[in-house]
This record gives C-alpha cells, structure tokens and sequence, in this order.
C-alpha cells in the first residue's frame, strides 16, 4: 500500500509536470503574440480614448473605441515592416513574431485602417483628415523622402526628429478624434489633453531606445540615448515630464474637477517611475512593452473607477 502511493504520488507529480511544461510555453506564445501583432497596444490606446474623453467631459462612445484601437493596431504593425533591420539586432522575439505572422498582420493592419477612416469619415470630414494623421506621419517619418546626398534618408534616422513626430501624431489624434467622433468641438481641456498624450508619447518612445541603444548606435540610428547615454536621457525625460505637468497646471487650474487632477497627477508619476526604473531592473522588454505601453490600459481603469463612484473624488 506505501509503495502504491509513493509510485501514485510521484505518477501525479509527473503528470502536472508535463502539463504544466505543455502549457506554460502556450501561454508565453500567446502573450508573444498579443504584445508584438500590436493587440496589445491596441487594447492601451482603447484605454487611453477613454481617459482623453474623460479629461475633456466627452461621451464614451463605440465609434471612438474603435477607431482609436484599429489606428494603433495598423500604425504600429505597418511601421514594424519598415524596422525589420533594428528589430532583427535589438529585438530578436519581436522580430520572430512580426516575420512569421507578417502577411496576416500586413492585410489586418490595412483592413483596420481603411475601417478606421470609413468610421471617422461618417462623423465629418475633420475627423476623417484628424484618423488621417497616424499614417501619414508614419510614412513621412519611415519612409526614406530625404535627399540621397545628406546624411540622413528617414526622418526617424535624426536626433529627436522621431520621437517629436510620434508624440505630435498621437497626441492630436487621441485629443482632436473623441471631439470629432462625438460631434463636439476643441477646447482649452483638448489642448491640456494634446500636452497630456504628448508627454506620455514622448516618454515611451525614448525608453525603448534606452533600451535598443546598443543596436540602435550598430546601426547608425543616432536616438537620444546614443548621443547622451542614459543618466542624461533620465534626466531629459524627467525634466520633460515635471515641465509638462507644470504646463497643464497653469492651463487647467481653473478647469478640471479634483478627479481630473487626481487621474492626470496619478499617470505623471505612472511615466516618471518608468523613468527611473528603465536600465536599472534587468527586465527592460518588460517594463517597455507591458509596463510603459500598458499605461492606460491602468488610467483608464482608474478614469472608470472614479466615474463609477462619483463620490470618492468629487
């Protein structure tokens, strides 16, 4: 009878040994592919159209929720065909994921956003020239239109130049199109949330170039982590997060409610200990992908907590 059970627990013991080793590299090839097909990001810009529609007082509609997803998902798997050269050094698993499901994604992303601008169009030609933004940046910044004789073909190949764009494109996307979308007009909140969204953007796309320095100074891609290092982008990206939030108090003071202060103040400090975290945990990819771009997938929760229960923060 002891030998029975001594066999049968270490038969046991076996068996969830092999389930769990079945499982767990499913799990982690499921959630490869969630964070580099962009579906995650997807999801975080749903978040964050939420959280511009609460900062402006804007209607929550599915029109915006759609929209916005479909634009993120598009841009970002588009843009990763033009850096398949940096991903394939600085990004190996990212580079795996993207190239093996490569056409899959290239028809999703130009099904989402032809989708994405027939929805906008519906609602107005502003909005259809606002969902217009995304792509055309992208392009204009991915696409090699300099001269051949300078230096630099691409515009994301000079020194800020794309961290500039991308925070510009999503920052009057995700302020001008939940105004467009739900048939209201800009306002001083708009302008706030525009500051708002480009501060975020601008800091998420310097960490993962702290991140790809290595590969980014092989190839030639002169970021901002390249030319100062990394103390000295900390300290750049610190300096812009402390200068915007002082622009938003001095524009919105006289506008936003406590809740709408206690969500924009509470994201600050969300992107300001990415800041001081990046190069210091050893879990970089981490922090980049699910961390920092999952950013408001966590404000638009708190954004949605704080209108459930009006009375918590009047």
């Amino acid at each position: 009878m002891t030998s029975f059970g001594y066999n049968g627990y270490y038969s046991y013991q076996n068996y969830g040994s092999g389930i769990r080793n079945y499982i767990s590299p499913k799990v982690r090839e499921l959630g490869e592919f969630l964070l580099y097909s962009s579906l995650f990001l997807g999801a975080a810009a749903v978040g964050m159209a939420y959280t511009s529609c609460f900062i402006q007082g804007i209607a929550w509609t599915g029109a915006i929720a759609a929209v916005m997803f479909m634009l993120v998902f598009s841009v970002y798997n588009l843009n990763r065909k033009t850096d398949e050269a940096e991903d394939k050094l600085n990004h190996e698993r990212r580079f795996r994921i993207t190239k093996k499901f490569e056409r899959y994604l290239f028809v999703a992303a130009l099904v989402a956003y032809l989708t994405a601008l027939i929805i906008a169009a519906l609602h107005g030609a502003a909005a259809f020239c606002v969902a217009t933004i995304p792509l055309l940046s992208g392009i204009s910044y991915s696409a090699p239109i300099l001269p051949r004789w300078w230096r630099y073909h691409r515009l994301k190949e000079i020194p800020v130049m794309k961290n500039l764009v991308v925070s510009s494109a999503w920052g009057l996307s995700f302020s001008l199109l939940p105004v467009y979308l739900s048939g209201s007009t800009p306002t001083t909140a708009t302008l706030v949330t525009f500051m708002f969204i480009f501060s975020w953007t601008f800091v998420a796309s310097v960490l993962p170039d702290i991140r790809d320095r290595a590969g980014d100074s092989a190839t030639g891609v002169a970021t901002i982590p390249v030319l100062v290092g990394v103390a000295k982008s900390r300290n750049l990206l610190t300096a812009e997060n402390i200068a915007v939030g002082a622009c938003i108090l001095a524009l919105g003071r006289s506008v936003f409610p406590v809740r709408v202060w206690a969500v924009i103040i509470c994201s600050l400090l969300y992107s300001q200990a990415c800041i001081l975290s990046i190069d210091r945990t050893g879990r970089n990819n981490f922090l980049c992908d699910v961390i920092s771009d999952g950013q408001f997938l966590a404000i638009g929760g708190l954004c949605l907590l704080v209108l459930s229960f009006p009375g918590m923060i009047s």
